[in-house]
């Protein structure tokens, strides 16, 4: 019988160079170094790929004992399962086996080193922290506080972790450039919604969130406008004497609103906005400054950007940009 080559009709490189495997797997998946390989003169890898918009599926095999080091604190959630022999994965000096039976959710991390066997097969999916937390508060129809931390292991056996690992099996063993699936875009939408909502719904400190009934607690209008006013707007500046003229509300109306439909304030609201654009610009940037993204994302004073950027995200700005580089 043919063994199925996970996303076979997506390939991206097969290569037996070190260096080129190096430089493609740090512009794919993640700034990675190869420390050490058994045997270069039968070293190869071979690496398939697709994206559905925010989220993107990876199959790689290594053909010889390879070892590996990255830092992946660059606003990635990546959920790895194993294809074949196992891996092991040690996350910031913890130790992960990557198997048929065995994953984890090995990013964010500030270091991660990895031990892949002859042969070894993996398949990944990537997501932006950014990208989930916006998915999330779609969800859920509001905004929440602190960070979102996934716990490492994942059971693939039953539950969501398993429902995650079927779905990715049957994209990346069915998926073709040519097939309806990828060429109708509304489906395509479709898939990646529904892998970012079973990626959240692996065990997270946010994960109970999905599962409360909103509905007897709609939002009305005045939330929505405002809300998708400050998204639209976030370079410019806004103020509450322009929300209130948007939302043809008072003052008070807009503010009672909030509080008891979201739990915050129109201002907060904006600031963790702008915060988190402004991460993901950092995250992405090669040449920027640290104050043209802050200018960019609305924040008029340098200083008061640094001092909200270190109180939400426990770091400065510039920490950040040198995880990046």
């Amino acid at each position: 019988m043919k063994q199925i080559i996970p996303l076979a009709k997506f390939p991206i490189i097969a290569t037996n160079r070190v260096e080129e495997a190096e430089y493609r797997l740090s512009k794919s998946i993640t700034d990675l170094q190869i420390t050490r390989v058994h045997d270069r003169r039968r070293f190869q890898l071979e690496m398939n790929a697709v994206n559905f918009g925010r989220t993107s599926l990876f199959y790689n095999r290594f053909g010889t004992e390879t070892k590996m080091k990255t830092g992946l604190d660059i606003g990635y959630a990546i959920f790895v399962t194993g294809a074949g022999v196992p891996s092991m994965f040690y996350v910031d000096s913890e130790p992960y086996l990557i198997s048929p039976q065995k994953s984890a959710i090995v990013a964010p991390a500030k270091q991660v080193q990895v031990e892949r066997p002859r042969n070894s097969k993996l398949i990944f999916l990537r997501v932006s922290m950014t990208d989930l937390w916006d998915h999330l508060q779609k969800l859920t129809a509001r905004h929440h506080r602190g960070d979102l931390v996934f716990e490492r292991k994942v059971n693939i056996i039953k539950g969501s972790g398993a429902m995650l690992k079927g779905l990715m099996s049957h994209l990346t063993n069915n998926l073709s450039p040519e097939g309806s699936m990828m060429k109708i875009p509304s489906l395509r939408k479709s898939f990646d919604d529904m892998l970012m909502t079973m990626m959240l719904s692996l065990p997270n400190n946010k994960r109970d969130q999905l599962y409360v009934d909103g509905s007897s607690k709609i939002a009305p209008g005045v939330v929505h406008k405002a809300e998708e006013y400050m998204r639209a707007n976030l370079k410019e500046p806004i103020n509450i004497t322009e929300l209130i003229q948007i939302c043809h509300c008072s003052r008070s109306v807009l503010f009672s609103t909030f509080r008891n439909f979201r739990g915050y304030t129109p201002m907060e609201f904006l600031t963790e906005q702008r915060l988190h654009n402004a991460r993901e610009q950092i995250l992405k940037s090669d040449n920027a400054s640290i104050a043209s993204i802050a200018l960019d994302c609305g924040f008029v004073s340098p200083n008061w950007f640094t001092k909200v950027y270190r109180k939400r995200f426990g770091e400065s700005p510039s920490a950040t940009l040198r995880k990046r580089r």
